[in-house]
């Protein structure tokens, strides 16, 4: 994805990361994992992020080697929102990947049956409008949506690209 994108920030979706670590532990100990999630997510800043981050590390890795490993594999792409120093009131909405794979599971109801994809007459374009059309319908306003504004500012900074891999600084990142 950054060979199309060089300049974009990945920010990975926090709940599929939780759910794979719990496959690592105990029963017993996903209250305490459960908690230190949460803490996580409720992080405002990137101090506090890496706190958290950091204390979830602490609590994996003599509890299971495997979950360390896979905590480690994500790495800071699972603070990569707390960098961006916004609110917290956002992170409910774009910690998780559930409302772009809410878009894609009702995008593929509405064109399952379709059987006319033809190239010639933009059937492709037409389908893909009108199942998105309908898709909207379900949209609902992000939460702490006030709040976007801050996400835009930082998003525009230059000072966000230093020290991150990857990027560019001549370009403003981009958020996807």
């Amino acid at each position: 994805m950054l060979g199309l994108w060089p300049d974009a920030l990945i920010q990975r979706c926090l709940v599929h990361k939780e759910r794979n670590l719990y496959g690592y532990l105990r029963k017993g100990d996903h209250g305490e994992a459960a908690r230190l999630w949460e803490r996580l997510r409720l992080a405002q800043g990137e101090d506090a992020g890496r706190e958290a981050l950091e204390q979830l590390r602490i609590f994996l890795l003599p509890l299971n080697a495997a979950a360390g490993a896979s905590l480690a594999e994500a790495g800071e792409d699972l603070i990569t929102l707390h960098k961006l120093n916004v609110p917290a009131t956002l992170n409910l909405t774009l910690l998780s990947t559930n409302a772009i794979e809410n878009v894609m599971r009702n995008y593929r109801g509405q064109t399952a049956r379709v059987s006319r994809w033809r190239l010639e007459t933009n059937q492709i374009s037409r389908w893909t409008a009108s199942a998105l059309l309908h898709v909207e319908r379900g949209f609902n306003r992000i939460k702490g949506h006030a709040d976007l504004p801050a996400l835009l500012k930082n998003l525009a900074l230059p000072s966000l690209t230093s020290g991150v891999e990857g990027l560019r600084p001549s370009t403003p990142p981009r958020a996807i």
